[in-house]
This record gives C-alpha cells, structure tokens and sequence, in this order.
C-alpha cells in the first residue's frame, strides 16, 4: 500500500523510537499489508508492501473505512480505539504512539 506523504513522515518521526519495528495491518475488507519502520542516522525510513510481516511488533486489524477515516483525518486513531474500531494485539507502546500521530482534524 502506498501511503500518503504526510502519513509516511509521521511514521518516520516513530522510527526513531520504535526502530525496527513491524506493523501489520489486517482489513478485512481490503488487502492486508504492513509497515516497517527501521532507524536511520538521517532519521526513520518506512518501508509499506501489500501482504503479511513476519513477527510483527504490533497487529491492527480493522475495516478499510475506519483507516481511510483516520488517514484523512476524518476520526482521530485514539477514538477509534476506543470507540473498539481498531482492535491490536502486541506492542501495547507502539500502539498509543500510532494513535498519538493521528487526532482527528475537527
């Protein structure tokens, strides 16, 4: 999945305190795909491919709509997991620092 720019240098400045970590993403109703965050002297690169990550700091599994909805701004990532939209399993860290990185644009 090719991620927005403004989406990949959020997660960019993530892989500097995550480094080296592996999110998948489940969507039931899309394609799954991952995300690899690695440090870098430079800062953090992010690497998304379609499919599925070998041990994964952090499973997501949600609907294609609510990502879609966070992406653009339209619902912030904190409230979704709280509303119990995005349920994960994993690195319970990384997941409040992913919520963190997308409020909602009210």
């Amino acid at each position: 999945m090719q991620l927005p720019d403004q989406i990949l240098a959020r997660l960019q400045r993530l892989a500097c305190l995550h480094p080296l970590a592996r999110v998948q993403f489940r969507l039931p109703d899309a394609s799954d795909f991952y995300v690899y965050l690695t440090q870098q002297a430079d800062g953090g690169e992010v690497v998304s491919q379609f499919g599925h990550a070998e041990n994964p700091a952090l499973i997501l599994e949600m609907a294609n709509s609510t990502l879609s909805a966070i992406l653009d701004g339209r619902l912030s990532a904190r409230h979704a997991f709280l509303l119990g939209d995005i349920l994960y399993s994993g690195d319970r860290d990384l997941a409040a620092a992913l919520a963190d990185l997308f409020p909602a644009e009210c």
